[in-house]
């Protein structure tokens, strides 16, 4: 089970990483473009947030959201950063609901920004 999510983490990262690579590429209008680097984001986020929420429940800890989940995770240094994750919850709370509820270009790279945070996530 553990493998599989694992698997899936790293397709959602590909995935993501394909996105913004396609997004850089497009010079004109990026419209189609931007909201498939959303998605692929919140696909990422999700498949983190509840794997953190996994671990630390199994630390012991509750973790009933993806802030406090991240928050449990900061505190048995299972992530770096954890303002940034913290900023990255709310941008992935936002996009869910309006993808244009911040300037477009502090959205890719505050999505950049989480594509490093999330390799440096001890999933083992």
């Amino acid at each position: 089970m553990a493998s599989e999510k694992l698997e899936k983490i790293t397709k959602a990262r590909a995935q993501l990483e394909e996105a913004l690579k396609r997004y850089r590429h497009v010079k004109t209008e990026r419209g189609l473009e931007f909201l498939t680097v959303a998605k692929a984001y919140e696909v990422l986020f999700e498949y983190l947030w509840k794997t953190l929420k996994a671990k630390v429940e199994d630390e012991g800890l509750f973790a009933s959201s993806p802030k406090e989940a991240i928050r449990q995770a900061a505190t048995l240094r299972l992530i770096k950063k954890p303002e940034r994750w913290l900023a990255c919850a709310t941008a992935r709370n936002d996009s869910v609901h309006d993808y244009f509820g911040i300037p477009e270009p502090d959205y890719i790279k505050l999505v950049e920004e989480f594509l490093v945070l999330s390799k440096g996530v001890g999933l083992r």
